[in-house]
């Protein structure tokens, strides 16, 4: 029973990845000024849920439910928050979901194509899962084309769909890891 609970109240965290300027690690409270103000960037929002975190205390409820599958991705000489990757579910140890969020600043410098690449890669050779899913609100061009740059094909375009809470047609992609 003792050791029930144990395993119970030990959360696993993410394994550190690191790449050629990026460290993917579990998250942590010194990201929390960061995380807030890519939480409250307009144009970040945009293509969140319908009630993305916004305050302190939803950021240290991010950080306190922390997994082995969501990474802060922090610039690897700074170790600063840049953004985060996750797969929040996995199902059958077979399919996993992908998402990636990164600060407005740091788009466009190929700092997510290297933080997901490596994800990827943990799927394929360490959780041994056999496919991703992306779903991606189908008005965010740029994390489309991101997607498709690592492998993923459209396999639909679902209209008026849930995503998180809020309705939009929603692009669904796929692929073998």
């Amino acid at each position: 029973m003792h050791e029930r609970l144990e395993s119970i109240m030990t959360k696993k965290e993410a394994p550190i990845i690191q790449t050629e300027r990026l460290v993917l690690r579990p998250r942590a409270e010194r990201d929390i000024p960061n995380m807030l103000q890519m939480f409250n960037h307009n144009e970040v929002r945009k293509y969140l849920g319908i009630n993305p975190p916004r305050d302190e205390h939803a950021m240290i409820e991010m950080i306190r439910n922390r997994t082995e599958t969501k990474w802060t991705v922090a610039l690897k000489d700074t170790d600063e928050f840049i953004g985060d990757v996750m797969i929040p579910t996995i199902a059958e140890g077979y399919l996993g979901e992908i998402g990636y969020r990164f600060m407005r600043e740091h788009w466009g410098c190929g700092f997510a194509y290297e933080a997901v690449s490596a994800v990827i890669e943990h799927c394929r050779s360490t959780l041994h899962l056999k496919r991703l899913s992306a779903t991606i609100d189908n008005e965010n061009v740029q994390s489309k084309k991101l997607i498709e740059k690592l492998g993923f094909t459209l396999v639909a375009v679902l209209p008026e769909s849930n995503l998180l809470g809020r309705v939009a047609d929603v692009a669904y992609y796929s692929r073998i890891v």
